[in-house]
């Protein structure tokens, strides 16, 4: 496995991982090709847009896509999309990614990492394993305009 700074010749078939990855279990999302190639193009068009892939052989089996921002106490990274294909999960890639991310961060002066993702499922053990801690002031809210 080889880790990889994000470009522009692994856009589509992180796209295909993407799919693969969200249409089934625990998400069971609906992609198309259409929308996941719009939805991750929102994040490689934005100001700070850093991402790494996890490769194997041709295959992009893993990857992070996010922004660096800056906040009043330094500058933060937020994980926009993280995914790794549903056959390598559990087998260190998105570990390795992780510490991957991590590094170029660090060197970038980067001094915290945030993200978003559901209650109760293997992701949310994934962060809190590798040492990502819940926000107890934090409420993420949503309204329906359908």
């Amino acid at each position: 496995m080889e880790l990889k700074l994000f470009d522009r010749n692994d856009f589509l078939p992180c796209v295909s991982t993407f799919i693969s990855v969200f249409n089934q279990e625990p998400w069971n999302d609906e992609w198309s090709s259409d929308t996941a190639y719009r939805y991750l193009t929102d994040f490689t068009n934005t100001p700070g847009f850093i991402g790494v892939v996890a490769v194997d052989g041709e295959e992009i089996i893993g990857f992070i896509f996010g922004a660096t921002k800056h906040w009043w106490s330094g500058k933060e990274f937020f994980i926009n999309e993280m995914c790794v294909s549903v056959q390598k999960q559990k087998s260190g890639v998105g570990s390795a990614l992780m510490k991957f991310l991590i590094e170029k961060l660090e060197s970038d002066g980067v001094n915290n990492i945030t993200l978003l993702t559901d209650r109760g499922i293997p992701a949310e053990a994934f962060y809190k394993k590798i040492g990502f801690t819940e926000i107890d002031r934090l409420v993420f809210l949503n309204k329906n305009l359908n």
